[in-house]
């Protein structure tokens, strides 16, 4: 059984002269263990189907299962990092990372192991009562990320979350997140990572769902059969990067060049 099974989505939002929709029958599942990244143009719907996956938000019309149970409400068994850090500017580190865990209600005895853990495996050491203003981008990235693995989730959505950062910051945050994926003895099962990078998609993800322009359509999954660590300077690197370009690019499948993956 699958993790994650979208089926039939489809979403409209409300514009100017009536409706517009945005999604129109996306489907894909995610599996344990599945490293999945979601890409497409601009305004495809790609940060709205996070919300709708997590049940932030309801789709117009199709089915979410989460462990074969529908998604009728936000999954506490999943946790977003943002693109933009999304922390409290009056909470220190230790409080923002903390959120998740008291808004479970978890006695405060608890909570403070917990807090110590994550703090610690995301490299926060130190700086448990620095405030965001007295941090810089990577490091208040760290504090979301900690706080969404705090609450050790099955399933970590990740929306956008090196696009914010410099080229060397966001590298080095994206090895950090792999090593723990990798790591049996830490969350989570699954990642889900929306990303408009192209190159980070590959270099980071199992396998990617490609969606249309609006309204977004699954164009391609594409399986990304590359050992890991991946050398980007690869010639198998290249033509996957390629593919995936060029399937957005042309909308649709386009004849792959001799080596490049298939669509699955």
């Amino acid at each position: 059984m699958a993790l994650i099974e979208v089926e039939g989505l489809v979403k409209n939002f409300m514009g100017r002269h009536g409706p517009v929709r945005i999604m129109d029958g996306v489907e894909f599942s995610v599996s344990n263990n599945d490293f999945l990244a979601i890409v497409g143009p601009s305004g495809s719907g790609k940060s709205t189907l996070l919300r709708l996956i997590q049940g932030l938000d309801r789709p117009d019309q199709g089915s979410l299962r989460f462990r074969g149970q529908p998604v009728q409400g936000v999954q506490l068994d999943m946790a977003m990092v943002f693109q933009s850090f999304a922390l409290y500017p009056w909470l220190n580190v230790r409080e923002n990372v903390a959120l998740g865990l008291e808004a479970r209600g978890w006695p405060k005895e608890k909570q403070d192991a917990q807090v110590d853990r994550y703090i610690s495996v995301i490299g926060l050491d130190g700086f448990e009562e620095a405030y965001p203003r007295e941090l810089s981008g990577g490091m208040r990235q760290r504090v979301g990320l900690a706080r969404a693995l705090a609450v050790e989730p099955a399933v970590l959505l990740m929306d956008e979350p090196f696009s914010a950062l410099d080229a060397l910051t966001a590298e080095g945050l994206r090895e950090e997140v792999l090593q723990l994926w990798l790591d049996p003895t830490l969350p989570p099962e699954s990642v889900l990572l929306v990303t408009h990078n192209i190159e980070e998609a590959v270099a980071m993800a199992d396998r990617i769902i490609v969606l249309s322009p609006r309204p977004a359509r699954v164009l391609a999954g594409v399986p990304v059969n590359l050992p890991r660590p991946r050398d980007r300077k690869s010639q198998a690197f290249y033509d996957t990067t390629d593919y995936v370009y060029s399937l957005i690019t042309e909308h649709g499948t386009p004849s792959p060049a001799p080596g490049t993956p298939q669509a699955a």
